[in-house]
């Protein structure tokens, strides 16, 4: 890919990290009261900026780059010069990222965001990222510049706090308030489509006795697996959650069979009562389950978590027997 660039002179060399140089520090805010003088003699300071540097010409090929170009994504400026700058992106990115910077340079005259990042090595890291166009003394654009900083730490974070936000620590699965917000958005989407889904609410009999018996590490032990089986039992569209202790809520999106329900029952009751095998002890359980179906028994998140909860705790009181949809 080399032989697609010109060989540029050292005129042409200083020339640009001139320009370079002076974009670098206006964007960085340095160019307070600082003269074309002061700016050449920092000139070689291109190498030791903090921010990653890539400078491509105006067909992406990188031209030129800075040492923490180099500690970012792993290429020397020797392997980096010659190389598309999409070398450093994602492939699947590489396109939507090209797109969304041409359209912000031409209405803003330059583009900031947050991006996936391709290392030399495979792996894939996050940037935060702008990009301008510079110019010559024509005020002619002859490339662009990109500065990047290392946010990969800051990300994965990010992504954390939102997972314990949003999934229950112990069994992996989301908790209430990634439910609510499913089913919130369920409810809005059924009545869009003029469409039925079923809430199931699940209580485990007696597990307070597990608890006080075997202790709550063990009592842990069953909540995994049995939060494994629920998922496992329900289909890839559905969602279980664990909003309690010992209480679990599954939602069966567009269905409008209540035999489909019973079904599901019986194959969530069928899982649960399978022996549990925990630190080499056999166990079992068994569990209630109450239904509430939309709209017919209730069209908000309150009120459908209300009559699933009762039907359950009758199911619980009367007898497994007594299972009515």
């Amino acid at each position: 890919m080399r032989s697609n660039v010109r060989n540029l002179s050292t005129y042409d060399i200083t020339r640009y990290r001139r320009l370079i140089l002076r974009r670098v520090l206006a964007i960085l805010h340095y160019m307070k009261d600082i003269d074309i003088n002061v700016i050449k003699q920092r000139a070689k300071a291109f190498d030791y900026l903090f921010d990653a540097v890539v400078v491509t010409d105006l067909q992406g090929i990188i031209i030129d780059w800075n040492t923490s170009s180099e500690k970012l994504y792993g290429y020397s400026k020797e392997e980096a010069i010659g190389q598309h700058v999409n070398v450093l992106h994602v492939p699947d990115d590489s396109e939507h990222i090209t797109a969304e910077v041409i359209s912000a340079v031409e209405k803003f005259g330059k583009w900031s965001g947050e991006v996936r990042m391709l290392h030399k090595d495979g792996h894939i890291g996050w940037i935060e990222s702008m990009c301008v166009p510079f110019f010559d003394e024509h005020e002619q654009m002859v490339g662009a510049l990109g500065i990047n900083r290392d946010i990969t730490d800051r990300k994965n974070e990010s992504e954390r706090l939102k997972y314990l936000a949003h999934y229950d620590h112990l069994t992996d699965i989301p908790n209430r308030y990634l439910l609510l917000d499913r089913l919130t958005h369920l409810i809005a989407q059924s009545e869009r489509n003029q469409s039925t889904f079923a809430l199931l609410y699940i209580d485990l009999d007696k597990f307070k006795t597990i608890n006080d018996t075997k202790g709550h590490a063990f009592g842990d032990q069953v909540l995994k697996e049995v939060a494994l089986r629920i998922k496992q039992s329900i289909r890839n569209s559905d969602t279980v959650a664990r909003i309690g202790g010992d209480e679990f809520v599954v939602l069966l999106e567009k269905t409008s069979n209540k035999n489909n329900v019973s079904k599901m029952i019986e194959t969530l009751t069928t899982s649960l009562s399978r022996v549990f095998i925990v630190n080499a002890e056999e166990l079992k359980i068994s569990c209630s389950i109450g239904v509430a179906l939309y709209p017919d028994e209730g069209n908000t998140t309150d009120s459908l978590l209300a009559a699933a909860d009762k039907a359950m705790y009758k199911i619980k009181y009367k007898g497994h027997d007594e299972q009515d949809i």
